[in-house]
């Protein structure tokens, strides 16, 4: 949903539903969002949070990433 919405509106989007990796906010945030959410992850694990932005540096670095705005919308970009 966030891909599709990314090309209908100009309003800052934010990504929810699934997120419980690093690698997800990523994908989120290729499709066009401008912020990521965490829900359910957090019930399973209290700490998914707090591991996620402690991860997402090393991801952004192993996909070549110096800055999440600059991914924003990357997807669409093909």
């Amino acid at each position: 949903m966030v891909y599709a919405v990314y090309d209908a509106v100009k309003i800052p989007i934010i990504g929810m539903g699934g997120v419980s990796s690093a690698r997800d906010v990523i994908e989120m945030m290729l499709a066009g969002a401008t912020a990521v959410s965490v829900g359910a992850a957090n019930l399973v694990n209290p700490y998914a949070s707090k591991e996620i932005v402690e991860d997402l540096p090393k991801v952004m670095e192993e996909y070549k990433i110096d800055s999440l705005e600059s991914i924003i919308g990357g997807a669409h970009n093909g």
